[in-house]
């Protein structure tokens, strides 16, 4: 998300036949000897059930798991790695490739012992504390009208649709409207399924399985939507339908808004500055606990996602405390995503239930229509508040609903519209926040 220009995870392969490939900055053939001894030592079941054996387990699995889906033409645009870490250990366990040890030893892992809670709130705090609080002021609240009206327009219509359709009207804002407008897997789905439980009852692992799939599907449509609009943009002739690229259309002083990232030059990445993120986004936690207890209405999160936008708001930390906190999340989300998404899919993802889903064509079919909404909603309001119609309708609707940061970088490659990756940033991370937000707020009235 933030960031685009640093190393990934998976080096690019140079065409330069002396160059070597590499997964996580390991060369290949070294990479799969470490793969051959971790299945040796899951098959012999020798692997201890603590934080060693879940970590490796989950971060090997997943970094190979990225890498292949990074190199699978076309499938590699539509967020090929982490659909890949999130279904085929699923599907290995319930296919009885992987033995169900591995699902025990990840869940407990990620659950029993915390890691979810250490990196989730790590990629809450650090998403928002990155953002460019000068950005966001120079944009004001016109930007979060079109946002909330994708918002408000996917629930309406989507909840509407399902009850007509006899899928039901909370089921689709719950299982389908939400997770897509969420903010992705990592930031959005896992703790949505845990707001959810604390809600209905059921158990954060069956709850996410409903959910991933109106996540992983809605992301591809996205891209679609992106690369359409591009198609329609470039063919029509209307003067408010397409920017090029350009968000608002003309401000009242006859300039445009600059699409500038926030300017941390002067605090280069360092060991100190994940010190720093780490122990900003824990106290952070620890500030979200807290407040849950004293006002139990709320998850957790909700409290942290508060806690982290009015630090950023009011401006109280200082730039290199938030750095550090932008440097915390971008090695979670590089060195991390890969790993709770392995976690989650091995040790909470009931792969059947994922296969009943897949196949309703009423749950299909309100996947596609919570995306087209969002999207026109996004289109309409911004025209009506000084944006163009394309522009807005991939910032504030196919950002809201795609699947987070690889996702972000797949809508605008369609769409030819980098330049924008500010406005989705906002979508995906301060948009998803507060759909978080509003689910626990109707979540027990409704579940």
């Amino acid at each position: 998300m933030s960031n685009l220009n640093k190393q990934p995870i998976v080096e690019p392969v140079e065409v330069n036949s002396k160059s070597k490939k590499k997964i996580a900055g390991i060369d290949v053939p070294i990479f799969f000897g470490i793969v051959v001894i971790l299945l040796i030592g899951i098959y012999m079941e020798t692997l201890p059930h603590n934080m060693a054996s879940g970590i490796i387990v989950a971060m090997v699995l997943g970094m190979l798991l990225m890498w292949i889906g990074d190199q699978i033409p076309v499938f590699n645009t539509f967020g090929g790695g982490p659909i890949l870490c999130i279904l085929i250990p699923a599907l290995f366990i319930y296919l009885g490739i992987l033995p169900e040890s591995v699902g025990t030893l990840t869940d407990g892992f990620y659950n029993e012992l915390g890691f979810s809670d250490f990196a989730v709130t790590g990629i809450i705090v650090g998403s928002i504390l990155s953002m460019d609080r000068k950005m966001l002021l120079k944009i004001g609240l016109r930007f979060f009208i079109p946002l909330l009206g994708a918002v408000a327009s996917a629930i309406l219509v989507g909840g509407l649709v399902g009850q007509v359709i006899g899928f039901g009207f909370s089921e689709t804002i719950f299982y389908v409207v939400g997770p897509i407008m969420g903010g992705g897997m990592a930031a959005g789905a896992v703790p949505m399924s845990e707001i959810f439980a604390k809600s209905s009852g059921e158990s954060a692992g069956d709850i996410l399985a409903k959910i991933a799939p109106a996540v992983m599907v809605g992301n591809m449509i996205c891209i679609f939507a992106a690369g359409a609009l591009n198609g329609l943009g470039k063919r029509s002739k209307k003067q408010n339908f397409s920017g090029n690229g350009e968000l608002l259309r003309v401000e009242k002083n006859g300039k445009k808004v600059e699409l500038k990232g926030q300017d941390n030059s002067a605090f280069p990445f360092s060991i100190n500055s994940l010190m720093v993120g780490m122990i900003v986004a824990t106290t952070i936690f620890v500030v979200g606990k807290i407040v849950a207890e004293l006002i139990p209405t709320f998850h957790s999160y909700v409290w942290i996602i508060i806690a982290a936008a009015a630090l950023k708001i009011f401006g109280v930390l200082p730039a290199h405390i938030e750095k550090g906190a932008e440097d915390w999340y971008d090695f979670i989300t590089k060195a991390w995503v890969p790993v709770i998404l392995v976690s989650i899919s091995a040790g909470m993802v009931d792969f059947s239930s994922v296969i009943e889903i897949v196949t309703n064509p009423s749950y299909i079919s309100l996947t596609v229509i919570t995306v087209i909404v969002a999207t026109l909603a996004a289109g309409f309001f911004g025209l009506l508040v000084g944006f163009y119609f394309v522009e807005s309708a991939i910032s504030a609707g196919i950002g809201m609903a795609d699947m987070g940061g690889s996702g972000d970088v797949a809508v605008l490659s369609a769409s030819e519209r980098m330049n924008l990756m500010p406005f989705l940033q906002i979508s995906s991370r301060i948009g998803g926040a507060l759909m978080l937000v509003i689910l626990s707020l109707i979540a027990p009235f409704l579940i």
